[in-house]
């Protein structure tokens, strides 16, 4: 059994399952989440979790079949193909023995290392292609996380939190060919001038049935699979031809728009933005490409070479909540930032709670002193933008400011 890089499981992985189904054999997607290995980021530092990490995927790779498929999609994520089962029960066998292998502390250096383990499961009963069965057992690991339990089996008539049975992954890929999803643009006011600077491009999806899906389940969905990069695409296309066009109307403003940690790991990401910008005329430095505070410190191989190629075109890059994630100040020193975005949870409680005005003081201060811009989300209110003001923050977001609009009520308001 060998062990790959995210995108070469994905190949490999995808390739096994084809022939999988031709013989008619069965087969299932485990999706391993190690929840003790983030708050080690901060006392041993990445290179050490990062060899840890390695460590454990060999570990996995001793426990399975030769036949089986192992690989990381995620910093703190470990996914496995099991190609050859005599049963489907026998995927639940291998998930707990999976369980009992991580559940006690594992030795690293000497070091006694509690790990956490949390496992989805996704058998493949009806010849799911390995997109759906990625998405299937990253559903059973999102409950399993939130049930607190540590396997959790995708059952499609009790499991689907979204859609009750009807396949959202498959509607989401309709809905991007028929141009049902849609974006919103919430403005960013810049303290200084006190005219809008930018805008973040938020997605929208009003499903039919369900109505209107926030956006962090529909990237729920699609990370992990190719659906992402389809997703991301239309997305950054969308919101540029947009930008372009409010442009036209008189808003001079640049656009920020979210990538999720997955996106770093395709390597046809940085020539696709390139050829978006050659077509739609946005100057790259008007774009702000955010990540999340953890999406950034996550560690896939080329991660940190994608985000200085998207640096070299001259791509903005801000991270975003910051303050919510597991940041050590030498990761954060390595990466070619241009912005943090303090998380809104600090911002709203900033006048209630005097520590948490003390954090933004922080935040704002140590962004500075890095060169770095500072906007401030979650401003709903004139005592906050007032004491922002105060404490030197560059740029500020939220409803007090005001909320994310359509395109056309975005060029009427400005």
């Amino acid at each position: 059994m060998a062990i790959y890089t995210y995108q070469d499981f994905l190949k490999t992985a995808s390739e096994t399952l084809f022939n999988v189904n031709k013989a008619h054999k069965h087969s299932a997607v485990i999706v391993l989440n190690l929840e003790g290995l983030p708050e080690l980021d901060g006392t041993l530092g990445y290179t050490e979790v990062d060899e840890i990490l390695d460590g454990l995927v060999q570990h996995l790779r001793d426990e399975l079949n030769t036949t089986d498929l192992v690989g990381p999609t995620g910093r703190y994520q470990i996914s496995c193909l099991l190609a050859d089962l005599l049963t489907s029960n026998h995927a639940i066998l291998a998930a707990h023995k999976i369980l009992r292998t991580f559940t006690p502390s594992f030795l690293f250096n000497n070091r006694g290392i509690v790990l956490l383990p949390r496992i989805g499961v996704a058998l493949n009963n009806s010849s799911k292609d390995l997109k759906q069965l990625m998405s299937n057992a990253n559903t059973a690991l999102r409950h399993a996380k939130s049930n607190r339990e540590s396997i959790q089996l995708f059952d499609e008539k009790e499991m689907d939190l979204l859609l009750s049975g009807t396949d959202i992954w498959v509607e989401l890929d309709q809905a991007i060919e028929a141009g049902d999803l849609h974006l919103v643009y919430q403005p960013q006011l810049s303290m200084a001038t006190g005219k809008i600077r930018s805008t973040e491009a938020l997605l929208r999806w009003n499903h039919p049935i369900r109505g209107m899906i926030p956006p962090v389940e529909l990237i729920d969905v699609a990370e992990g699979t190719e659906l992402m990069t389809k997703l991301t695409l239309w997305v950054f296309n969308t919101a540029l031809r947009q930008c372009a066009e409010y442009r036209r109307a008189g808003l001079d403003a640049g656009v920020s728009i979210n990538l999720s940690a997955g996106d770093l790991c395709d390597p046809g990401l940085v020539d696709s933005f390139g050829q978006a910008i050659d077509i739609w005329r946005v100057p790259p430095g008007d774009v702000m490409i955010e990540l999340t505070e953890t999406a950034v410190m996550e560690y896939h191989p080329g991660s940190l070479e994608t985000l200085h190629a998207l640096k070299s075109i001259g791509f903005k890059l801000a991270m975003d909540d910051f303050g919510t994630g597991y940041s050590s100040m030498e990761r954060l020193l390595r990466l070619p930032l241009d912005e943090i975005k303090i998380d809104m949870m600090f911002v709203k409680n900033m006048l209630a709670q005097p520590a948490y005005e003390r954090i933004v003081d922080s935040m704002i201060n140590m962004g500075h002193q890095l060169d770095l811009h500072v906007i401030a989300e979650g401003v709903e209110d004139l005592p906050i933008y007032e004491k922002l003001q105060a404490l030197g923050c560059d740029t500020v977001q939220g409803y007090f400011i005001g909320r994310g609009v359509p395109l056309e009520e975005l060029i009427s308001q400005h």
